[in-house]
């Protein structure tokens, strides 16, 4: 019964102790991200501008109940979804959320049977570039709704959030993994409202299965491990 609080108190000390970090806070680069430069880059629209008042879309915001697992999302659309939720702003290491230190530890995947002109595949978001990158076709026998635990329905969507642990854990210590499942939290919300305003269903979904999510995606699991998951349909 008291396994919660001692972890709770075990991180949130951490924060003080930086158990585990490895190097000085001036030395630990800020706005970091992966980059597949071998994969062909598809590069997405800029955003574009949500008429939908805010206040309308947070009333509107729910998790789906039913979906579909057909039908392509245009690519201006994927555009206006990653470029507002989680695009790098022009100029600048930042980004439409707030991340400890700025060092952007979360990456973001695709995993989608809806990209215009393309077979079911997983991509990579680079949020520098506002691209995807192909990484490879899913296999034909490939079951999203396999990846996922009761998803309540039919989707044609995966967006994966991973965590490169060491990027963050280098200047907090084991108070990272507080850090990173709150930045997770931050984009999650981004997507979930820019979707909401796009008329596109979503359900946030932190029951998966971690093992195929890690072999799919081909992570090292000692260095980055899926944290969170939104299934999205059309």
């Amino acid at each position: 019964m008291t396994f919660i609080p001692h972890l709770h108190t075990d991180l949130r000390e951490a924060r003080l102790k930086r158990r585990g970090a490895t190097h000085d806070a001036k030395d630990v680069p800020t706005g970091l991200h992966k980059e597949y430069a071998r994969m062909e880059k598809i590069m997405l629209p800029q955003p574009a501008a949500i008429a939908m008042p805010f206040g309308e879309i947070l009333e509107k915001r729910k998790s789906y109940v039913t979906g579909n697992d057909n039908g392509e999302i245009p690519l201006h659309t994927w555009g206006t979804l990653m470029g507002l939720a989680i695009k790098k702003r022009v100029g600048s290491t930042r980004r439409n959320y707030p991340s400890g230190g700025a060092l952007y530890p979360i990456e973001t995947y695709v995993i989608t049977s809806a990209f215009p002109q393309s077979a079911p595949a997983a991509f990579h978001y680079n949020p520098t570039d506002h691209a995807l990158e192909k990484l490879w076709n899913l296999t034909s026998d490939l079951d999203m709704t396999k990846l996922v635990y009761n998803p309540d329905g039919l989707f044609s969507t995966i967006i994966i959030f991973t965590s490169v642990w060491q990027r963050s854990s280098a200047k907090y210590g084991n108070f990272t993994y507080i850090l990173a499942l709150l930045e997770a939290g931050h984009m999650s919300e981004n997507i979930l409202l820019a979707s909401t305003a796009l008329g596109l269903s979503t359900r946030p979904m932190a029951g998966f299965d971690d093992n195929s999510v890690t072999k799919l995606l081909d992570l090292d699991a000692a260095n980055e491990q899926p944290v969170h998951s939104i299934v999205l349909s059309s």
